[in-house]
């Protein structure tokens, strides 16, 4: 048995057209360099019925030529982390390689390409990582599904853990009774170096307020039960 989907190139979605056709395994979308559009693309697709896997199958490229601006690895992380906590799988490119360019053997230990085998392994440290479920409920204050720069939130579906992932700088408040737990421990990674630091336990009642470690350009904050 062969997976089938369609990429449109650019646009539109498969869903938009194709999405109740038997042969159609999964749902794809390219959003070439604009970034805004990738949550509200996921977030249809993943609601749609019958269910289907979402893939964010295009961005842009790392160190691309056609966009007009530089495609950074911070740009690079916003795309993935914004398709993962959407509900969605996601795909990387750097220039270099699709171009198969006498530089693509160096490409493939780009700045971006090496973080995002960090968010493999942020992904990889949560329980039951694949019960992944989109909530920006969990933001009592600062969620963000607008714009180039996101703020977004997921959960574990029995609720055992959460997963913020912040685009920049960001000051916001939590619902801390998405986790089912008397008390909470929560720790930041830094997106570009995986480097982690505690960031406290906490009541699972009420709201808690976090502000992202200063300095970083982009972070993920992890909560999870630690106790009955």
């Amino acid at each position: 048995y062969h997976l089938i989907t369609f990429k449109p190139d650019p646009a539109p979605y498969s869903s938009s057209f194709i999405h109740d056709e038997k042969w159609l395994d999964f749902d794809c979308m390219q959003t070439w360099k604009s970034v805004e559009l990738i949550y509200p693309m996921v977030t249809h697709d993943y609601n749609l019925k019958p269910v289907k896997p979402v893939l964010m199958a295009e961005g842009a490229y790392e160190q691309g030529s056609e966009y007009g601006f530089d495609v950074s690895p911070l740009w690079i992380r916003r795309q993935a982390y914004c398709s993962y906590l959407a509900g969605a799988h996601h795909t990387y490119g750097h220039n270099d390689s699709w171009r198969v360019l006498p530089t693509w053997k160096q490409a493939l230990d780009a700045p971006g390409a090496v973080q995002l085998g960090i968010l493999k392994k942020v992904f990889l440290g949560l329980s039951e990582w694949w019960y992944l479920v989109p909530d920006q409920s969990i933001f009592a204050i600062g969620g963000q599904t607008q714009g180039q720069i996101l703020n977004l939130a997921a959960r574990h579906k029995d609720s055992t853990w959460v997963m913020v992932y912040l685009g920049s700088r960001a000051s916001f408040s939590i619902n801390m009774d998405k986790i089912v737990a008397a008390k909470v421990d929560a720790r930041w990674i830094d997106p570009k170096t995986g480097n982690s630091t505690a960031a406290g336990s906490f009541l699972n009642t009420g709201t808690q307020s976090f502000s992202s470690p200063e300095g970083w350009e982009d972070a993920i904050l992890i909560l999870e039960s630690s106790g009955p």
